[in-house]
């Protein structure tokens, strides 16, 4: 006679084989989450931002509004800075017919600042000696010696800016109007007593609605126009800089400078 214990063993085996068996819940693929530990930025993968009918809209319009307001903002610039060079172009002709400079002085001078710049110099004193005749240099000029090459170069006494073959002095005041002064470029009385500010274009430097002369070719905060600032870094590493109106980045010693996988951005891989 079978035991208490092996009766109770085959119930239970017998209750577990007619039971029904739970289903496992599927998984969704909505439940699934690719995870990764690198950023977006050094992956092979393009982001894919979902965006409204309407938010596209609204995106394309603001740009196309930012563009017209760039574009006017740019032909106003141009148009003061014509018309300052056109101020600059008349005061220098004037200069010349007072002080009788003729097309051939110029043209001698040229010649002269050629030559001297093949002069090596620790002070100005060594760039003087060059000077073999008054006619070489324009009025209030002087030979200057140039402390981030070391090379000799035609400049103007103090208070004087070399352009157009002349030294020109800023004007202090126009009329009742004070002007100040800036660096990197003079300021000259045009009509009603207007002080116009005149940049040193041929270096690059473009005037600001404050007064002030900026350069458009090396100014991170103002490169290849007024106002275009450069980015910084797509990862915070790295200075944004300017070359030559191109925004760059100058990444720390060991990175390397790379971009992003759309191309709008710059940063220093390897920090």
């Amino acid at each position: 006679m079978p035991s208490i214990k092996s009766c109770l063993a085959a119930f239970a085996l017998a209750a577990l084989a007619i039971s029904p068996v739970a289903q496992a819940t599927p998984v969704q693929a909505s439940d699934l989450v690719r995870r990764t530990s690198q950023p977006s930025f050094y992956t092979n993968e393009a982001a894919v931002e979902k965006r409204s009918d309407e938010s596209r809209k609204e995106s394309s319009a603001r740009v196309k509004r930012a563009k017209l307001a760039a574009a006017k903002k740019a032909k106003r610039a141009s148009a003061v800075q014509e018309e300052g060079q056109s101020l600059l172009k008349r005061h220098i002709e004037e200069m010349h017919a007072r002080e009788g400079v003729t097309k051939r002085d110029l043209e001698r001078r040229a010649v002269f600042a050629r030559a001297l710049r093949r002069y090596r110099c620790a002070n100005d004193r060594v760039c003087a000696r060059a000077v073999t005749s008054p006619s070489d240099l324009p009025s209030n000029g002087a030979a200057v010696c140039n402390p981030v090459t070391h090379l000799c170069a035609v400049g103007c006494q103090d208070g004087y800016t070399l352009t157009g073959g002349v030294c020109v002095a800023s004007v202090q005041t126009c009329g009742p109007n004070a002007c100040g002064t800036t660096d990197n470029g003079i300021f000259l009385c045009s009509g009603n007593n207007q002080c116009t500010l005149i940049c040193d274009t041929a270096s690059g430097y473009v005037a600001t609605a404050q007064n002030t002369c900026v350069s458009v070719i090396s100014s991170a905060d103002n490169c290849g126009a007024i106002g275009n600032v450069c980015p910084g870094s797509y990862n915070g590493v790295g200075e944004p800089s300017c070359r030559n109106r191109v925004c760059r980045l100058n990444c720390p010693y060991g990175t390397t400078l790379r971009k992003t996988m759309d191309g709008t951005a710059l940063y220093c891989y390897g920090a």
